[in-house]
């Protein structure tokens, strides 16, 4: 397939991907990088196919299908780093999906996945942290946050990455949002309340309408769990 044609493709779906908010708009992004010819081969084909896997995966009904999609998303970050593996996003995009297919499992089931995903996700530090808003570590944060202390969960760790990820990119609502559980979790009140109410506070990105939307309502709800009332 010629150059030009790959990247119409990957443009149209990059663009299918950011009106992700409107239903159906990643899984239209699936069939165009689906029928892009020879695409077993083409890097920026399948990490991109990771990724709306990925999201389609976090938005499933039920646990089967979770697991199914994230599967699938898995495959598609082995195949982009089988082509390229000096790069973050099959890294990152393999790992996360990795992550998630645990959380679809049963505990013996997940333990596999899980030390996959940790593996990934710190290749994906190493090469380019700052990535998709400092991805990579917001995302291995939230697993050392929710994996057991058997697996080499740790809340300290966790700190750490959320620490980190949001030096890098302070705006992030996901990051905001995870490190407000996490200090919660970690009987931080005053932190978790501070995190909440910056967050909810954000102007709206355009490139995470979809994310920021969401994490501002879960915010709320979560401030309201808390025992915290807003004015205004």
């Amino acid at each position: 397939m010629p150059t030009d044609d790959v990247l119409a493709i990957v443009g149209r779906a990059d663009e299918l991907y950011r009106r992700r908010a409107t239903a159906g708009s990643v899984r239209e992004s699936i069939m165009v990088l689906s029928g892009a010819l020879s695409s077993e081969e083409r890097y920026e084909v399948q990490w991109r196919l990771a990724r709306a896997l990925f999201f389609l995966g976090q938005e499933a009904a039920t646990r089967d299908d979770r697991a199914q999609l994230h599967q699938s998303g898995v495959e598609a970050g082995k195949r982009a780093i089988a082509l390229n593996q000096d790069r973050v996003e099959g890294h990152f995009w393999a790992g996360v999906n990795l992550a998630l297919f645990a959380g679809a499992r049963r505990r013996l089931a997940a333990l596999r996945p899980l030390l996959w995903a940790r593996s990934e996700l710190r290749l994906a530090v190493h090469i380019r942290e700052g990535y998709h808003d400092a991805g990579p570590l917001r995302c291995l944060a939230r697993l050392e946050h929710q994996a057991p202390a058997i697996l080499g969960g740790s809340q300290k760790l966790s700190r750490e990455h959320y620490d980190r990820a949001l030096s890098v990119a302070p705006n992030n609502s996901v990051t905001l949002l995870y490190a407000a559980e996490l200090a919660e979790d970690a009987g931080e009140r005053t932190r978790a309340i501070e995190l909440l109410e910056r967050l909810i506070e954000l102007p709206i990105d355009s490139d995470w309408e979809y994310e920021n939307v969401r994490d501002k309502k879960l915010a709320e709800q979560m401030l309201a769990r808390i025992g915290v009332t807003r004015v205004g």
